[in-house]
């Protein structure tokens, strides 16, 4: 196989996005001797997707791919770009970034002189408009993969925190994927969905099959902030879709006795309260952001994981992954959801 690089975007319906994001890889500058593509992960778009990418692939500097992923559903895109790669290596980026020129040197220098199976990088927000004053603490947080930025040294991740592979923005080789089965399609988007968790779940099985995460602040991305995602429908959504991903992936959480509903359901009016109180003495960040908080919760108490089993009561079998031997896992720990 020769050595390189695939980098896979997988992509719905934001063509104007795509654009800028393919304009940012082009500007890439890999190591001398690594080749390098492009498969961008078209998950039935019907926008004006096909075109940008034709036009933009006739000067891109490397093999720029398109291909068409009919099973809808981000984790399907994923895999796709799994089973496609040429090369030994892979990035995941998402459609609305913008890319460090250094990134693929970056990951390379992970990989070559840290022994990574794994490389996550920081993203940091890239705000279109200006940002509202409400995206303050949880608001801000579900948003903006705050967890992703560790400092300027390159690091090997601790095992605690070295599943946390921000979706938007990491490495890994094709070996260590494929070993583990690639990622669960019952989780993540599907279409306008917001469950998630896929890109926790792929990092919380690397860890328990021993492969090394490490950090590097070269392998790092703008993420636009979409104006969409910064409104206050949205964010109050997503929260609640944070809370439901962690109560489908909590297997030993599916069942919950009375009594420990009753105290989220307690804590979640608490929550509630002190929102109110807070938007009462005029601190509007601070009241949004204990709102958050409070739907995630919601999500989490109030979602029925069996719709997300193979089998009625039963946590998701390996036959949902895209091979059958992966590992199951439990919740990640950076979501948290107790009242």
């Amino acid at each position: 196989m020769t050595y390189g690089i695939s980098l896979i975007i997988p992509t719905y319906n934001r063509a104007a996005y795509l654009r800028s994001t393919l304009e940012s890889v082009a500007r890439m500058r890999p190591p001398a001797g690594v080749e390098w593509e492009v498969l961008v992960i078209d998950n039935n778009c019907t926008d004006e997707t096909p075109a940008v990418v034709e036009t933009v692939a006739q000067s891109f500097p490397c093999e720029l791919r398109h291909i068409i992923e009919h099973q809808q559903g981000l984790c399907f895109g994923r895999n796709r770009g799994l089973a496609e790669a040429r090369f030994e290596h892979l990035a995941y980026l998402d459609d609305d970034i913008r890319v460090s020129p250094d990134w693929v040197a970056s990951y390379f220098e992970a990989v070559n002189d840290w022994g990574a199976d794994a490389v996550a990088g920081p993203v940091f927000p890239l705000f279109e408009q200006t940002k509202p004053s409400y995206l303050v603490g949880r608001a801000l947080e579900i948003i903006s993969s705050e967890y992703s930025r560790k400092g300027g040294e390159i690091q090997v991740l601790p095992q605690e925190v070295a599943h946390e592979l921000p979706g938007c923005n990491f490495g890994v080789t094709k070996v260590a994927a494929q070993s583990i089965g690639g990622f669960d399609i019952t989780l993540d988007r599907v279409g306008g969905g917001l469950l998630a968790g896929g890109d926790t779940d792929f990092g919380l099985r690397l860890v328990a099959a021993g492969k090394r995460t490490v950090f590097h602040p070269g392998c790092s991305i703008e993420h636009v902030m979409l104006p969409e995602k910064t409104t206050k429908p949205y964010l109050r959504r997503r929260a609640y879709g944070l809370g439901a991903t962690v109560r489908v992936m909590r297997d030993d959480q599916w069942h919950l006795p009375l009594r420990t509903q009753a105290r989220y359901y307690a804590g979640i009016g608490r929550m509630a309260l002190e929102a109110a109180a807070l938007r009462l003495r005029g601190d509007g960040g601070k009241s949004f952001s204990r709102e958050l908080e409070a739907r995630q919760a919601l999500g989490f108490i109030t979602t029925n994981p069996r719709r997300h089993s193979s089998l009625p009561g039963e946590p998701p079998q390996p036959e949902h992954r895209m091979i059958d031997d992966a590992t199951d896992v439990s919740s990640p720990e950076s979501v948290s959801v107790a009242p």
